[in-house]
């Protein structure tokens, strides 16, 4: 699976039809752009602090990735003749020297989308891409006032464990063989 040029379609709850695809370099404008329709707190539970101004830097680290090492994907609204992001999902490989070990993944959903299963959706995307690239783990963080985090993670059907640790759950979803 080749998942630089990976693309799906995707219903909401809502009826709406979404695109979910691999980030682009060419998406940096649209990337700050949803960022700056993010509520305070999306961004602080994302980034479990307030986060200013993304630097150039950071958005090449959100747009430039190899897809080895780490997978980013998007949702995608149809707007015109372009779209608006309104979602992404992305993992990141703990030991990039040994494939099979863990991913870190995470998480961010526009606040006017959120409660229509695209975090559930991304989940599963993620873990396909995953899984055709031979990672046996995801691995999460997320602060415990993330309830819809949590709920997402605990309702994916993969084994999950959790552990408390300092304000944060740190969470292990078993992928299957």
């Amino acid at each position: 699976m080749d998942a630089s040029r990976y693309r799906a379609t995707e219903t909401l709850r809502d009826g709406r039809a979404v695109v979910v695809r691999a980030i682009r370099p060419d998406d940096k404008q649209a990337m700050l752009d949803a960022y700056h329709g993010l509520d305070e707190k999306t961004v602080y539970l994302r980034f479990f602090s307030a986060h200013g101004e993304p630097t150039a830097k950071e958005l090449r680290e959100w747009t430039e990735v190899d897809f080895a090492s780490i997978v980013r994907l998007i949702v995608c609204l149809p707007r015109g003749e372009g779209e608006r992001i309104i979602g992404g999902a992305s993992y990141a490989l703990l030991d990039r020297g040994n494939q099979a070990s863990e991913a870190e993944i995470s998480f961010t959903i526009e606040e006017d989308f959120q409660g229509q299963g695209l975090a559930s959706k991304l989940l599963g995307h993620l873990t396909r891409i995953a899984q055709a690239a031979g990672i046996r783990r995801f691995v999460a963080e997320t602060l415990l006032e993330n309830r819809a985090m949590l709920a997402v993670f605990a309702h994916s059907a993969l084994p999950m464990s959790r552990r408390f640790v300092n304000g944060v759950v740190h969470v292990t979803l078993d992928l299957p063989e």
